[in-house]
C-alpha cells in the first residue's frame, strides 16, 4: 500500500482537496494519506516536518488550482517565489528526495509556466498532469488518478527490486519501507494474533475444560472474527486483498490449533480420521474466514453509506 502526501494551497483548493483526500483515504486507508500542512504541530519548524513526512512517502499529489502560485492582488511577488512558502517547500523537498510527483489540475486549472516558478522546480511545469473536476465526473477522474498512483508506485517498487537483484549494493532500508513493515507487524498482532489467541482459549474452555455443546464454539468462531474483520477495515483501512489473506490464514491456523489442543487433551490422533471430522474442521475454518470477511465488508458498506449521506464521493 503506497503512502501518499497531498500538497495544496489552502486558499486555492481546500474544498476539492478535502474530497480528494477522502476518496484516497477510502481506497488506501487513512493511515496512508497525509495532508502535510494541516498536520504540522504548532511550534514546529514546518520545513523539518515536511522533510520527515516526505521520507515516509511514495508519491506526492500536487493539487493545483487557479491561484496555486499565489498571485497577490496588489501586484506583489507571487507566494510560490517566497522561500518560506509551504507549498514551495513541499515541492522542492519532494524533488530533492526524488519522490514521484503527480500534478492534479483542479476545476479547470492549468499547469503554471516554468517562468512563473522558482528555478529549483526544474522540469515540474512539464510533468503530465491529471485533471479532477468537482462535478459529476469527479468519481471517474479520481479512478484515473488512483490508477496513475498505482502505476507510479509499482514502477518505483519494480526499480527497487531490480536494484536489489542486479548486484548493486542496496542502501539502508528506507524510512517508508520501515514504516510499512512496522504497520504490518502491528496489524498482524492486532487482527491476526489476538483473535487467534481468543479462539484457541475459547476452544479450550468450551470443549476441553467444560465439555459444552460445540454450538457455543461455533458462535464464538463467528463473533470474534467478525468483530476483528470490521475493525481491520474501519481502523487500519486495509483493503480486500489483505482481508482475504488474514481471513483464510486465521481460519486454517485456528482450526489447526484447536485440533492439536483437543488431541493433547484427549489423546486422539491429531489428523482427522473420518469424513465427519474433516467436514467439522472445514466447517469451523469456513465460519472463521467468512465471518472475518463479513465484518470487513460491513465496514466498507457502512463507510460508503456515510459518504453518500454527507455528499462525499
Amino acid at each position: 500500500m503506497p503512502n501518499i502526501a497531498i500538497s495544496y494551497r489552502r486558499s486555492d483548493s481546500s474544498a476539492i482537496t478535502g474530497r480528494i483526500f477522502d476518496r484516497l483515504a477510502a481506497h488506501y486507508g487513512e493511515n496512508a494519506v497525509f495532508m502535510d500542512v494541516d498536520n504540522i504541530p504548532f511550534g514546529t519548524d514546518f520545513r523539518s516536518h515536511i522533510h520527515e513526512t516526505l521520507l515516509r512517502t511514495d508519491v506526492v499529489i500536487a493539487v493545483i488550482g487557479v491561484n496555486w502560485i499565489g498571485v497577490n492582488t496588489d501586484g506583489g511577488t507571487a507566494r510560490i517565489q517566497e522561500k518560506t512558502d509551504p507549498v514551495r517547500v513541499e515541492i522542492e523537498t519532494a524533488l530533492e528526495q526524488h519522490r514521484p510527483i503527480i500534478p492534479v489540475l483542479a476545476d479547470g486549472a492549468e499547469m503554471p509556466q516554468s517562468t512563473d516558478l522558482p528555478s529549483s522546480f526544474g522540469n515540474f511545469a512539464f510533468l503530465n498532469a491529471a485533471e479532477v473536476e468537482s462535478g459529476r465526473d469527479f468519481r471517474n477522474h479520481m479512478d484515473r488518478l488512483i490508477g496513475a498512483i498505482d502505476r507510479t508506485t509499482a514502477v518505483g517498487a519494480f526499480a527497487a527490486a531490480h536494484r536489489s537483484t542486479s548486484g548493486e549494493m542496496p542502501a539502508a532500508v528506507s524510512d517508508t519501507e520501515q514504516s510499512n513493515r512496522k504497520h504490518w507487524v502491528i496489524d498482524i498482532l492486532r487482527y491476526f494474533a489476538v483473535p487467534l489467541v481468543l479462539l484457541l482459549v475459547a476452544h479450550h474452555v468450551i470443549v476441553n475444560a467444560l465439555n459444552l455443546n460445540t454450538e457455543y464454539l461455533q458462535i464464538t468462531s463467528a463473533v470474534v472474527p467478525f468483530v476483528f474483520g470490521y475493525v481491520f477495515f474501519w481502523v487500519s483501512g486495509r483493503g480486500v486483498g489483505p482481508a482475504f489473506a488474514f481471513a483464510i490464514a486465521l481460519g486454517i491456523i485456528a482450526v489447526t490449533g484447536m485440533t492439536v489442543s483437543q488431541s493433547l487433551n484427549s489423546g486422539d490422533p491429531i489428523m482427522p480420521q473420518t469424513r465427519f471430522e474433516w467436514w467439522d474442521n472445514t466447517n469451523f475454518a469456513g465460519i472463521i474466514a467468512l465471518s472475518f470477511i463479513a465484518g470487513h465488508v460491513l465496514a466498507r458498506a457502512l463507510l460508503a453509506v456515510l459518504n453518500r449521506k454527507f455528499g462525499k464521493p
